[in-house]
């Protein structure tokens, strides 16, 4: 599995509320930024990034399956104008796959627009090897952030 923060396998905390669990996705045609996170803290915490392979779809239903996962949030890439174009055509098709995968999971899409900008942003003086290898896990961070802002 992949992990950053050394989470791999952590129970869910106890809670008298209804903590929602939330595992965000930015899917590329490399690699996909994985980002963790739960409606009750108000939080989101890149994961890890995971290569575009045949085993992908298998490692995002192992981790929602060993994180107790309720919702899958994927990163719609939207034009600036707010319409869809290729990129976006290729996730609804993965969203889809992702559907099947996980019946009893809901998958939800929301706009990624301007997330890799602000992740760079944020990624300001990191180094160019390091910075590569989490760019994609912070694009899902923001974009799991703003979810549940609008929550």
């Amino acid at each position: 599995m992949c992990s950053f923060w050394g989470t791999e396998g952590s129970n869910p905390s106890p809670s008298a509320i209804k903590i929602l669990k939330l595992l965000a996705l930015d899917y590329g045609l490399k690699r996909v930024g994985v980002a963790v996170g739960d409606t009750d803290l108000k939080i989101a915490m890149p994961e890890c990034v995971l290569e575009n392979n045949a085993k992908l779809k298998e490692k995002i239903v192992q981790m929602v399956k060993s994180k107790n996962v309720e919702k899958v949030i994927v990163g719609l890439p939207l034009t600036p104008s707010g319409k869809e174009g290729e990129r976006a055509k290729k996730v609804r098709e993965f969203v889809k796959e992702l559907k099947e995968l996980l019946p009893h999971i809901p998958v939800e899409m929301h706009d990624e627009r301007y997330t890799t900008q602000e992740a760079l942003r944020r990624l300001i003086g990191v180094n160019s090897k390091k910075k590569k290898k989490i760019l994609d896990a912070i694009s899902a961070q923001i974009i799991l952030e703003e979810y549940i802002q609008s929550l």
